[in-house]
């Protein structure tokens, strides 16, 4: 295709201001099998900047790679998938804005976010609008429960799942009438994090002596952690992601507070753990939705981890694999309903079972959370580590359908289909 641009440039003065118009003539000379192809646009919303970021970047590589495949495979209905990338800076306000705009723009699909906050503004706005919205890393209750909206849908676990799944593990390991302190990140998913565990944690006989809330970005959690060190807990939870994860597991090491107590990550995601490698990763347990190694077990997630790390030279983490799941479900819910109309896509999603990661999953019909494993692990002692990315062992995994709230737990009213 050759590409001819003309450009006259004229200058008007108006009031005493310059004023340049330029026209931009432009002439495309096609040959029959360069014709344009018709496009759908995808708004990508992810944090590029900011505590997560490292977890936005994994998302975003996972999204390009899935949307390079559908294309490859001739796209969805027949139209190639384009996509529009904005950085929510960790902010819910930043996110909300990109979101209107990328709905202007006329996305039919928006998807990202590491964080809950990010992801329930964009709920909220694409439900307005009447755009899908497939939530990425987030684990909040709320995005499911209180703020769950039909337009919609989390294939990521939620706080209750992951707490579900601990306690097994935590009152065999530390007994029932275990003492607890929670050092936890002081906002939607934080707070969703800490209700769910000690909930889990006091029902089955274990006392909390200690709840600290801590900033998003704090940078220094000495003060919090001193105070931990002088309750002298069985067990330490740490309810942090991203960038304060590491800097809060760090100077736990540094405090040498492992020596004393359990530490437990209610949510674990590799880029925070190979950030701190095995020396300060090992015996801490965690919960995962995904995790790398599962390509062993999964021919699905085999077929991911390869295409990613060809391409990356690295491991995917959990943000990366719901963003993969996100964009090829939404193309498949698409093709199965031979139409782009919200309405109808919601309908080929609901119940909709799949397997494409793992084994058997679905998009539960009344709130819809997916219903999938939840895995847990604890770190690997650093001679056990084969590489840089091979930092934990998966000890148990849990059903989805053990782990889901039921009605009476999660009361959510999705907005009624017309």
């Amino acid at each position: 295709m050759r590409v001819i641009f003309q450009i006259h440039m004229n200058t008007y003065i108006v009031k005493g201001l310059q004023i340049l118009s330029v026209t931009v003539l432009f002439s495309l000379i096609f040959s029959e099998s360069a014709l344009p192809v018709e496009t759908v646009l995808i708004g990508i919303n992810v944090p590029l900047t900011g505590v997560y970021s490292k977890q936005g970047e994994d998302e975003l590589r996972a999204y390009k790679l899935a949307i390079a495949k559908i294309n490859k495979q001739g796209g969805i209905l027949g139209k190639k998938i384009v996509y529009s990338v904005k950085d929510t800076q960790n902010s819910a306000e930043e996110t909300r804005k990109n979101t209107k705009e990328l709905i202007q723009n006329g996305a039919v699909l928006i998807t990202g976010g590491s964080s809950s906050a990010e992801a329930a503004v964009q709920a909220e706005e694409c439900q307005k609008a009447g755009v899908i919205f497939m939530a990425g890393q987030t684990h909040a209750n709320e995005i499911t429960g209180k703020d769950g909206h039909r337009h919609t849908f989390r294939w990521y676990n939620n706080a209750h799942q992951s707490a579900k799944a601990l306690a097994h593990t935590l009152i065999k390991r530390y007994g029932s009438n275990a003492r607890y302190a929670f050092i936890y990140a002081d906002y939607s998913w934080g707070r969703s994090v800490l209700g769910s565990l000690r909930k889990i944690v006091e029902e089955n006989g274990g006392q909390t002596i200690l709840e600290i809330p801590t900033p998003l970005g704090a940078e220094s959690y000495i003060a919090p952690l001193l105070k931990v060190k002088v309750a002298e807990p069985d067990v330490l939870v740490v309810i942090a992601f991203g960038q304060d994860m590491v800097n809060c597991l760090q100077q736990t090491t540094r405090l040498e507070l492992k020596k004393k107590m359990a530490v437990v990550v209610p949510l674990m995601e590799i880029n925070m753990a190979e950030a701190l490698g095995p020396e300060i990763m090992q015996g801490v347990i965690t919960t995962m939705c995904w995790y790398h190694g599962l390509a062993e077990i999964y021919p699905g997630s085999k077929e991911f981890v390869d295409i990613f790390k060809k391409e990356y030279s690295q491991m995917p983490g959990s943000g990366a694999a719901a963003a993969w799941v996100d964009i090829l479900q939404y193309a498949d819910a698409v093709e199965r309903a031979q139409s782009f109309d919200h309405y109808q896509v919601i309908g080929a999603l609901e119940d909709h079972h799949f397997t494409l990661l793992l084994g058997d999953e679905y998009w539960r019909k009344w709130d819809h959370q997916a219903i999938r494993p939840t895995f847990v692990a604890v770190g690997k002692a650093p001679g056990e580590v084969k590489d840089p990315w091979d930092l934990f062992t998966i000890t148990f995994i849990r059903e989805g359908q053990e782990l889901a709230r039921t009605r009476e737990e999660n009361p959510v009213q999705l907005e009624p289909m017309p």
